[in-house]
This record gives C-alpha cells, sequence and structure tokens, in this order.
C-alpha cells in the first residue's frame, strides 16, 4: 500500500510508504515509473506507519496493443541483445537531452539524429506501419536514401516486411548494407517482429532510428517551422499565452488557445510516455481539428493519423508520401497540416505516390520485375546525381505535358 502525489509545477513524485524500503526498492519504483514515460522526475519516498493496507480489488493491467514505451529492463527476457543495445542507447539519449528538448532553443534536429540518418540529403520517408506500400524499386529507384516506418507485427491483418515492398531477405539486408535502407520504429518495441529488428541491426547498427530520438528530432523541425508548437512551457507562460490568445480579438488566435488548452498541461508527459507516437496529439493536428470543430466537422482522427508521417519526415528531413489508395487517402489531410508548418501555397508541385510507376515506366523505363541490386547497381554508377533534378522538373509538369 502506497499513497502517491504528483506535482506538475516541479515535475516530482511523492511516495509514502507504511513500511521503510530498501535502495533496491526504490530503485524499482523509479524504475517502474520511468518504463511508463516518466523520465527525469523527481522522486521522494516517505514513510507513514499508520497508512492502511490496500484492501480493494487488484486489476491487470491490458498490455495487449500498448502504446506506452518499454523500459529496456523489462524487455531484456524477450529481446535479442542486438536491439536492446541500441533501444538502451536510445534511451539513455532521452533521458541525457530530455530538458534541452523541450526547452532549449539552440538545439537542433540534426543533434537528435544518428550519423547514418544526416549523410543523404536526397531521402523519402515512407510509413509502412499499417497500410501497405508501394514495391521497393519505385523509391530506391528515386531516392538515395529510403526510410521506412516498420510494420507492426501485432496486427491480425499485418503482412511481413518482404511482402509488402516485393524483396527478398537477401535482398534487403544488402541493400541496408548499402546504406539505401533505413528504419523507423517509433512504437512500443514489443508491437515489432524481434527477428526483422534483429537482422538489419546486425547488418548495419545505425540503420534503425528508434522512437526517442525521433520524437527528438520531429518536435525540435515542429518548433523550427512554427515557433510554437512543440515546446514545454513552464505553468506562468502558459496561463499568459492562453489569456492573450482567448481575450485577442482574432478567431484564430481564440481557436489555437482552445487548442493548446487541451493538451499543454500533458504534453511533457505524453511525449514521455509514448515517444513519437504521442507527438501528433499536441501539435498542428489538434489545431486544425479546433478549426473544423468550430465549423461543425470532426476530423480529429484522420488529422493526428495522418500527421504522424507528415511530422515524422519533418524531423528526418525527407520527402514525405501520404498513403493514397482508392478506398482511403491521407493526402487532403497532409495538405491541410502542410499549410500549417509549411504556409499556404497556391499550387502543389510534388510528386505523389500514385504517380511514381508513371515516372519509372515512361522516364527511367523500369519496371517492378527488375532484380532490385541490378537495378541499384545500375542507377548507382549513371543516374544517381540526376535524380533530384529530375524529379524536380516531373513535379511542375502539367497535366498536359504528362499526357505526352
Amino acid at each position: 500500500p502506497f499513497h502517491v502525489d504528483m506535482k506538475w509545477s516541479d515535475n516530482s513524485f511523492t511516495f509514502t510508504f507504511n513500511k521503510e524500503l530498501t535502495p533496491n526498492d526504490i530503485d524499482e519504483i523509479i524504475l517502474i515509473c520511468e518504463s511508463l514515460g516518466f523520465y527525469g522526475y523527481k522522486y521522494n519516498i516517505k514513510t507513514d506507519h499508520e497508512l492502511p493496507d490496500y484492501n480493494h480489488q487488484i486489476k491487470k493491467s491490458n498490455t495487449q496493443g500498448n502504446l506506452t514505451l518499454v523500459a529496456s529492463q523489462y524487455l531484456r527476457n524477450n529481446q535479442p541483445k542486438e536491439i536492446l543495445e541500441k533501444y538502451e542507447e536510445d534511451q539513455d539519449f532521452w533521458t541525457e537531452k530530455r530538458a534541452n528538448i523541450f526547452s532549449d532553443v539552440n538545439l537542433t534536429k540534426d543533434e537528435c539524429l544518428i550519423d547514418s540518418f544526416r549523410k543523404s540529403q536526397n531521402r523519402c520517408f515512407v510509413d509502412a506501419s499499417v497500410f501497405p506500400r508501394n514495391n521497393i524499386r519505385e523509391y530506391i529507384s528515386l531516392y538515395d536514401t529510403v526510410i521506412i516506418a516498420i510494420p507492426l507485427a501485432d496486427s491480425p491483418n499485418s503482412q511481413s516486411f518482404y511482402d509488402i515492398f516485393k524483396i527478398s531477405k537477401i535482398e534487403l539486408l544488402e541493400l541496408v548494407r548499402r546504406g539505401r535502407i533505413k528504419f523507423v520504429a517509433f512504437q512500443n518495441l514489443q508491437r515489432y517482429d524481434s527477428n526483422f529488428l534483429a537482422d538489419v541491426l546486425s547488418v548495419d547498427p545505425e540503420c534503425v532510428l528508434f522512437s526517442r530520438r525521433l520524437a527528438a528530432a520531429t518536435l525540435l523541425a515542429i518548433r523550427e517551422k512554427t515557433g510554437l508548437f512543440g515546446f514545454a512551457f513552464d505553468s506562468s507562460t502558459q496561463y499568459n499565452l492562453l489569456k492573450e490568445c482567448y481575450n485577442s480579438k482574432v478567431d484564430a488566435l481564440k481557436i489555437l488557445a482552445e487548442s493548446l488548452s487541451e493538451n499543454i498541461a500533458f504534453f511533457e508527459y505524453g511525449i514521455n510516455q509514448r515517444g513519437a507516437l504521442g507527438i501528433s496529439q499536441f501539435c498542428g493536428a489538434s489545431f486544425a481539428a479546433q478549426i473544423y470543430k468550430s465549423r461543425g466537422r470532426d476530423y480529429g482522427i484522420e488529422l493526428m493519423t495522418s500527421a504522424m508521417s507528415l511530422e515524422f519526415s519533418l524531423g528526418l528531413g525527407a520527402h514525405h508520401f501520404p498513403f493514397e489508395h482508392t478506398g482511403y487517402s491521407e493526402v487532403n489531410a497532409c495538405k491541410i497540416l502542410n499549410g500549417i508548418y509549411n504556409g499556404v501555397q497556391q499550387s502543389q508541385n510534388e510528386l505523389r505516390e500514385m504517380e511514381i510507376q508513371t515516372l519509372l515506366s515512361n522516364i527511367f523505363t523500369i519496371n517492378n520485375d527488375m532484380n532490385v541490386l541490378e537495378l541499384d547497381d545500375i542507377l548507382s554508377k549513371y543516374s544517381r546525381r540526376m535524380i533530384p533534378q529530375i524529379l524536380q522538373e516531373y513535379a511542375h509538369l502539367t497535366p498536359e505535358e504528362l499526357s505526352f
């Protein structure tokens, strides 16, 4: 039995127990709190022998599809060492840099990315965590580096990475060795195929970016774009900011205040607990959802789910491909969010995923049955330096010009 008091003002926990605790007991309590996302908090332990025993029903926690990031100490019995080593590095980075990430205006997103993710200037991000995506040949034909969100393995309809991208294990590992493919794992580690993660990390230990570093880079990229979202304000600044917005005569600022007031107090907690997965709840998507809510429309789920991959691409400095299919598309939601982060543009000259095959078959004469390693050899020898210019010119072609 224990009593806990949490103070948001100084991010401290005070635990009161009815018996004296050993140092090992205290370490275990702190570890449990950190596994729930409370990194960098102060922990005070007190004793009150009059505290009554707990005599209520104990409920088991729900771990099915858990979105909370798990501390590495709880994964040592069910994860390969290749994964644990890099996961612990990611966890240590967050513990060390957490305060700076939320408040230091001089920290940049590149300082949060591992070196291998900063080398290429021509890169794209493809979120394959839930939805199926295009053949891997299409992406590597156009970009030096393809960064892929690893498919979740705990869904009843989940597909293997190799089936989704039409590639064999040997081919994939060779592309990883060449530095052509990188990965992000932004959810609870237990939701991924540990064998797949161990395989790619054994080839290139720097090929996977885990949730903490991705969260940091994404927050800082959003902060650079907006100057507002991505900051953790103290209580005084929160009050003054919300007061000025509410008292203004500008409807957009009042909507902004409504958006901030719903989430600002739990911002640090949410990111601590869920890492990169928690970001979409607190930034541009929340603001956009409030705008449409004021017009009587509820697009909160669509905007927040679409925001994840768009915001991650900002943090990664990569071209973003929103999912687009005849039954469901993220394109319109991403256009709205892109307007918040980059400003509204009269024309959007961006290459869309559904246009890739047209570009490859008509200009590069590439088909999806080519040997992927031979294709990469050819591109590396002849076309790699020309690709960014070709992409830019192709994106500016009119529909009439494309018809030729």
